[in-house]
């Protein structure tokens, strides 16, 4: 198949791709969303002219890694990385580029430097599961109640979640990113025990288990917990036994030991400012705190390509590892999603070539291990600094050693009436402000608007489509209806048909925020829930914004001994206000004599501040300020400054000859202006068309 191959200058710039812990900041965390969302049009750049693939060999990989961090537009936003290439049972590649700390220029070495690997520690928490399955200590399609002793998880389906289900991220909960936290400000000394979350948790299994396929780090936190309820032992010290001791992994951990400590790199964020070092809670996170060095992971690598036998010691029998790298659910047959602990979610990156992935983000770091298996090829990287370098480096390795040798692909030519059945809205079901919309084109291709921008389709097969760039396309049918799409924005998750929008008895068919209400009533209830009547110009209060913001990003809800403030005990949204607390959304230390007066109006300079504090986590790329007019204290201008500049408003500003707007900052927010700043985020790239 013809595909477009990427720039690296531009994808250097712009692109961060989709990771596996999420992250809100150095602090609590929410989802993992990409740095500076590009379109697929600045992804894939012109079409570079078919060339023989290079050998793989230890001579031509260190030469291609080597020009490949010589690249200036890379050095300026890229502060360190280690890359490790296996091929067989040989490591061609153990390398550290760039610095292990900016400031005092202390080079990377790959055999000493620790690296935090956020989710690529699924993968070994799998692998600890699986030994266990091969012993008979775990029943794979046994319900997991039978291993959780008294930890309760609320099941609203009737079906069982088994242990099947966690290893594919199946399970069915709703907000699968709350059991756990990793925050900079934590006391680093305390020991927080994963059964003591888990014991506090609110998770809710709300699909059917086994049905749709969701990142899931509640599942990798929960198979960890089995772990050491089978076993007896806390999870960090089977790993170091059953896992590490076997791979002679000396280096690697889940609990970073104090005389390592100096070890560790030193992380930066995307704009190049040092972080704080993480602080888990707990203090073992299964789905994420395992750090590690590039000589570790080439160990691992070695044993995956091996049978999963390491210089004599057995990891995993092969059945198992085949399993670990065969797709266990997939959308549809070309667009697998999960195995037994890896996943799928770049397809495009790698030219049509078998390959399974694993990928990790914590504050500052960036990690991935794949492995194609074919060619009998594994390869890791991870970066000191929040940055897509390891899609960048995966997708110039791919093009250099392993290029697309595929054939163009034959389109079917579908009519327009034929393809209305894909059209409609679809909500990601792990990110549920992540919504794309399918239009049918009488040419017979459909329509693609997502926050990447705005794609053209064309079939392949029923449910199957690729665009001209090699992205693919799939859906999947229940009852006869289609009810899942899966697409590159929405790589780690599948997204559900939306339900038809909530028809409000007043509001008319012309009203000026219209368009707004009806792309948001789907997603989110504003007003009474279930309610007919929407009351458009009545002004929302700081309780009921909160709870807005906490229901449509997803940030999920967990238990809490008391409230955050003490006027808001039993107020029908405390869990909201509680939890934007927690993820410092609103701050506690300017609220006086402890009240928050959730009932009061909110006015429309606070909400565009805890507005900012949510999406400025998703640092997206910088846009030309906005000149302001009007009245903002000046605690809100940059608050304000942003969603002007960013366009998050609806027709209620007043914008002036001079090019200067007024947010109204000083007035109170009106449930129709809430309703179009929100849409204007969800809708980026169709938020004028109906």
């Amino acid at each position: 198949m013809k595909k477009s191959k990427k720039s690296l200058a531009l994808l250097c710039a712009l692109m961060m791709s989709y990771a596996s812990l999420p992250i809100f900041a150095a602090t609590a965390t929410t989802k993992d969303v990409p740095i500076s969302q590009p379109t697929r049009q600045e992804v894939a750049a012109k079409p570079a002219a078919k060339r023989a693939a290079v050998p793989l060999t230890k001579e031509n990989v260190e030469k291609f890694t080597k020009e490949f961090f010589a690249n200036p537009n890379l050095q300026k936003w890229a502060t360190g990385a280690v890359v490790s290439v296996v091929k067989g049972d040989e490591v061609l590649l153990n390398e550290g580029y760039g610095y292990k700390d900016r400031e005092t220029k202390q080079k990377i070495d790959p055999e000493e430097t620790l690296f935090y690997i956020g989710s690529v520690s699924k993968v070994f928490t799998a692998t600890a599961v699986m030994q266990l399955i091969e012993q008979g200590k775990i029943d794979l399609d046994a319900d997991i109640t039978k291993y959780l002793g008294d930890i309760k998880i609320k099941n609203e389906t009737g079906s069982p979640v088994t242990v099947k289900d966690l290893l594919t991220h199946t399970s069915g909960v709703d907000y699968a990113d709350t059991g756990f936290s990793i925050d900079a400000e934590l006391d680093s000394n305390n020991y927080y025990s994963m059964k003591d979350e888990l014991r506090n948790n609110t998770f809710r299994i709300i699909n059917k288990p086994g049905t749709v396929y969701s990142y899931d780090n509640f599942a990798s936190q929960l198979q960890g917990f089995i772990v050491e309820q089978v076993t007896g032992q806390k999870f960090e010290d089977y790993a170091e036994k059953h896992l590490f001791d076997v791979l002679d992994m000396e280096n690697s951990s889940f609990v970073l030991e104090k005389d390592k400590a100096d070890q560790l790199a030193s992380s930066y964020d995307w704009k190049g400012e040092k972080l704080k070092p993480a602080v888990f809670k707990p203090t073992v996170m299964p789905e994420g705190s395992m750090s590690s060095t590039g000589k570790d992971m080439a160990n691992y690598m070695l044993a995956v390509l091996n049978g999963g036998v390491f210089e004599g010691k057995q990891l995993l029998s092969k059945d198992s590892l085949t399993k670990m790298l065969t797709p266990q659910v997939s959308i549809h047959p070309a667009v697998p999603n999960m195995t037994y602990g890896f996943e799928y979610y770049t397809h495009h990156e790698f030219n049509g070539h078998n390959f399974v992935l694993k990928s990790g983000n914590i504050p500052g770091f960036v990690s991935q291990v794949a492995f194609l298996p074919d060619k009998n090829i594994g390869v890791f990287i991870s970066s000191n600094q929040y940055n897509n370098l390891r899609g960048i480096y995966m997708s110039a390795f791919m093009d250099h050693f392993y290029p697309d040798e595929r054939p163009t692909p034959k389109y079917s030519q579908p009519s327009q009436q034929q393809l209305l059945k894909f059209e409609g809205r679809y909500r990601n079901l792990r990110e549920g402000y992540n919504v794309t919309q399918i239009k049918a084109n009488s040419d017979g291709s459909i329509t693609v608007i997502d926050g990447m921008g705005t794609t053209i389709f064309r079939q392949v097969d029923s449910l199957f489509f690729l665009s001209e760039e090699g992205f693919p396309l799939a859906f999947k049918e229940e009852d006869g209806k289609v009810k899942y799409i899966y697409t590159l924005l929405h790589g780690l998750s599948w997204a559900e048909k939306l339900e038809a929008s909530v028809v409000y008895t007043d509001i008319v068919e012309d009203h000026p925020y219209r368009k707004y209400i009806d792309g948001l009533s789907p997603l989110v209830a504003f007003g009474e829930e279930g309610s007919t009547v929407l009351e458009p110009t009545k002004e929302m209060t700081r309780a009921e914004f909160a709870h807005l913001l906490m229901e449509l990003f997803d940030f999920g809800y967990r238990h809490h001994d008391k409230p955050a403030f003490k006027d808001v005990e039993g107020h029908k949204y405390e869990v909201s206000i509680n939890e934007a607390v927690v993820y410092k959304i609103i701050d506690a230390s300017m609220v006086k004599d402890g009240k928050f007066e959730p009932d009061r109006m909110i006015e429309r300079q606070e909400a565009a501040v805890w507005m900012y504090k949510v999406l400025k986590t998703f640092q997206t790329a910088p846009k030309p300020p906005v000149k302001l007019a009007g009245t903002t204290d000046e605690w809100a201008k940059e608050a304000v400054q942003y969603m002007l500049a960013h366009g998050y408003y609806g027709p209620e500003v007043i914008k002036h000859q001079d090019g200067s707007i007024d947010f109204l900052s000083k007035k109170g927010l009106k449930r129709q202006e809430a309703a179009a700043i929100l849409y204007r985020y969800v809708y980026p790239n169709y938020s004028e068309r109906k």
